[in-house]
């Protein structure tokens, strides 16, 4: 998942950066709130399931497959600290060394701490879909070197609706806004505290469509299903333990819509959810161990694709589709009575998903 570009750069204040080093400790360490679970997936197989987070700066999952001569990892994660203690975690399960690093795709939070995997395992073999990694290229770079100017800027801007009580368009912040606007804030000082400085690490190896890693007797398949979440996104499959890797082709508990292809995304979840995995870890949220969430995705895309489509073929502008096209009924179904979920599926999922949706219907869809 990505945010929109910065503007009126300008570095945060100082009180903001003191609130920042409490909540960070003295150690540099993140939060308790930011920190992962270790859930054991199957056999030699474990998920570092990132905290639920409702704001614009998650983490996504890492998972560590184990084999006889090596691991397979999925996923860095954003926050190098975290890296840090996933590879200890993986050295604590086995004395082999991590061989090979998996991409689902570019977003920063799934590929910001690759740096400390490559720093602990110097031999290891970075892969992607060609997609990805063109996208890394391309995003991910000028994102990292400009994150600290980029971010402060924003920092700023919603410091001064935090103040003045109000956003840009006068629309008054209720107690529950500012509560989140202040929760972003620290989100995004500690974002740049973790990644200032910090580079971008060049997949070594690209697939079109499939690969297969040897780990000693155990197999592991990567496989690129079709776009979903983005153009190039890539599932790993361990078919001994019956796993499925998705990344963020599902998120729970609230989808991400940013730069999704939605008639696609359809057709690879119905590819993967054919895959015959038992166990499923999505690219955030807790290890599923069934399809029914994977359904329930499924009914909330074809609906924004009807929906979207009957007002595209109204003749409907897409200032007139997003106003028209209602889906407080899934939002109800995916956030329930939870309002940072309900913001989160209304900011991060329903408006960029009927915005594709619309480009879709009009034969326009931009690459993402």
């Amino acid at each position: 998942m990505t945010r929109s570009p910065r503007k009126k750069l300008r570095f945060g204040s100082a009180a903001a950066l003191l609130a920042l080093a409490a909540r960070l400790g003295a150690n540099g360490e993140v939060p308790p709130d930011r920190m992962f679970s270790t859930v054991r997936v199957a056999d030699g197989v474990y998920a570092f399931v990132a905290a639920e987070t409702n704001g614009p700066i998650p983490s996504g999952n890492v998972t560590a497959i184990l084999g006889d001569d090596g691991a397979l990892v999925v996923d860095s994660g954003r926050f190098p600290s975290l890296a840090r203690r996933m590879i200890g975690e993986i050295r604590r399960r086995t004395d082999r060394p991590v061989r090979f690093l998996v991409h689902t795709h570019w977003h920063l939070d799934h590929v910001a701490a690759d740096a400390e995997f490559r720093k602990a395992f110097p031999s290891l073999t970075f892969l992607a879909t060609d997609f990805t990694r063109r996208k890394m290229l391309e995003k991910q770079v000028a994102y990292l070197r400009d994150i600290q100017k980029n971010n402060a800027g924003y920092v700023r801007d919603l410091e001064a609706y935090v103040a003045a009580g109000k956003r840009a368009d006068g629309t008054p912040l209720s107690d529950s806004d500012r509560s989140y606007l202040r929760r972003e804030i620290a989100d995004i000082e500690m974002e740049t505290s973790e990644l200032a400085g910090v580079p971008l690490v060049e997949p070594d190896v690209t697939f079109s469509r499939e690969t297969t890693v040897h780990l000693g007797k155990r197999e592991v398949r990567i496989a690129f299903l079709g776009a979903g979440n983005t153009a190039g996104d890539a599932v790993t499959f361990v078919p001994d333990a019956k796993v499925a890797i998705a990344g963020d082709l599902l998120v729970s508990p609230v989808p991400y819509g940013y730069g999704c292809s939605p008639r696609e995304w359809i057709e690879t979840l119905r590819r993967l959810m054919g895959s015959g995995a038992t166990a499923i870890v999505p690219g955030h949220g807790p290890v599923l161990h069934d399809w029914k969430y994977a359904e329930k995705v499924l009914r909330l895309l074809e609906a924004v694709r009807v929906r979207v489509g009957e007002a595209a073929a109204a003749g409907a502008s897409p200032e007139e589709t997003r106003k028209r096209v209602d889906l407080t009924d899934f939002e109800k179904e995916f956030a329930g009575d939870d309002p940072d979920r309900r913001k989160a599926f209304r900011g991060f999922f329903a408006a960029p998903a009927v915005e594709r949706a619309y480009q879709e219907a009009k034969g326009a869809l931009a690459e993402e």
